[in-house]
């Protein structure tokens, strides 16, 4: 084995190493994990100024995420002003949206908060009771994209987790060759969460 690809093994093995140590301890809430196996990275973060769910390189969920958290406890004038500025973030999160949350069920929920949105938009004569159920189905729709996205990012958690293990196993033996070939199988499994990808 020539000494470029020792040294990207040996890199590798730190990030991962790295990796493990900041998603177990959790720190600022902040996970980071491989997203595939050409060392590109996810971040799933939390805003600590509003506690919303941020995700890498996705800033129209993450301005959406802001937003959504600011009007949990807004009265009725408030989101009636502040939800017609959603429209061009709204509009934007499946075309925005990173290609290892290239899911279909993140699409589809995608959809389901954009057909929510323009419904309550559309109603403009709504009175108040109807304008508080149409958002109340925004929520709802809202709070499925963001379960969708965790789930989706825990996979990749488990996968980086075995892929790990796996390694560690075979490393402690001192079956260096081994080990890389065990992580490298089980990391190849990353690139098939994002099944939606055209």
């Amino acid at each position: 084995m020539d000494e470029k690809s020792e040294k990207k093994d040996t890199d590798q093995t730190e990030i991962n190493s790295e990796l493990k140590n900041n998603t177990e301890k959790n720190i600022n809430n902040d996970e980071k994990m491989m997203v595939s196996n050409n060392n590109s990275m996810a971040i799933r973060t939390t805003n600590n100024d509003v506690k919303a769910m941020q995700i890498s390189g996705w800033s129209s969920f993450n301005e959406l995420s802001i937003e959504m958290k600011k009007l949990e406890n807004a009265d009725f004038s408030k989101m009636k002003t502040t939800l017609p500025m959603f429209e061009k973030t709204i509009a934007s999160l499946n075309s925005t949206k990173p290609e290892w949350m290239m899911t279909e069920e993140i699409r589809e929920d995608v959809e389901d908060v954009q057909k929510e949105y323009n419904e309550l938009i559309a109603d403009k004569n709504a009175g108040e009771k109807e304008y508080k159920e149409n958002i109340e189905e925004l929520n709802e729709a809202y709070d499925d994209l963001v379960e969708e996205i965790n789930e989706t990012f825990d996979e990749y958690v488990k996968i980086n987790r075995k892929a790990n293990e796996e390694y560690r196993e075979e490393a402690k033996d001192g079956e260096m060759e081994d080990a890389r070939e065990e992580y490298n199988e089980e990391i190849k499994k990353l690139n098939e969460i994002a099944d939606d990808k055209k």
